[in-house]
């Protein structure tokens, strides 16, 4: 459980992804609004009793993805490790 404005969690994960992977995933977890700005995508997690909903990036860096969730809300500095669980969830549906 991180302690911030907004609240967040991110993770690097180790290989190369498309983001045809990465939005498939995101799909297959059920999350909604998917976009992609240039090589990121993003996509939001709808609201829940640990928040008001989260923003899941996947940004591509050089030989790693950064996973990155953050609360909605940009006072919320608590996020009971929902976030965590968003990353790892992502993480596990692309087979990592």
């Amino acid at each position: 459980m991180s302690f911030a404005f907004p609240a967040f969690h991110e993770a690097r994960l180790p290989g190369a992804f498309d983001a045809e992977a990465v939005e498939t995933a995101m799909r297959l977890l059920g999350w909604g609004s998917i976009r992609r700005d240039g090589s990121s995508v993003a996509c939001k997690v709808a609201l829940n009793l640990w928040s008001f909903g989260e923003t899941v990036t996947a940004t591509p860096a050089a030989g790693y993805l950064l996973l990155r969730s953050t609360c909605v809300m940009p006072t919320q500095c608590l996020d009971w490790g929902k976030n965590r669980r968003n990353v790892e969830a992502l993480q596990a549906a692309l087979g990592r």
